[in-house]
């Protein structure tokens, strides 16, 4: 019974101890964090390679506050176009960001067979008529 006893003291002062160290309700929150659509602003790449070739993309992106940090990339195919967007994580202190208003990302593309091919990366509203379009000639 003593032992019933001290337990429920130990755990009521624990209990207790955790709801006065709660927070309160008047303290602003910080903002979570999402995952948001970038906006990719320039595209510096090859308009040339081979078949199975590796090819590197350099996507600037509109870091406007410094508080971007990329997420990852999404590509999708349709015939000869591939689309590309770029998401980042929202309210996060990017300290590899160059400069406050710019990111650098890298976008890796591989042909499987000869041919032109289109590669649209996009900005934030995700139109067609806000995209950059490259042209490449695989060989």
């Amino acid at each position: 019974m003593r032992k019933h006893l001290l337990y429920l003291t130990f755990t009521f002062i624990v209990a207790a101890f955790a709801t006065s160290c709660k927070k309160d309700d008047d303290i602003a929150k910080a903002t979570e964090s999402k995952v948001v659509q970038g906006s990719i602003m320039g595209v510096n790449g090859p308009t040339s390679g081979l078949v199975d070739q590796e090819l590197t993309f350099s996507l600037v992106w509109q870091n406007t506050d410094g508080t971007l940090k990329l997420h990852h990339l999404q590509d999708s195919v349709a015939n000869d176009t591939t689309m590309v967007k770029l998401f980042t994580l929202t309210n996060i202190a990017d300290t590899t960001a160059a400069a406050k208003n710019l990111s650098i990302a890298s976008y890796k593309f591989k042909a499987a067979k000869p041919g032109t091919y289109y590669l649209k990366f996009y900005k934030a509203d995700s139109t067609g008529k806000a995209a950059i379009i490259d042209t490449l000639n695989i060989k």
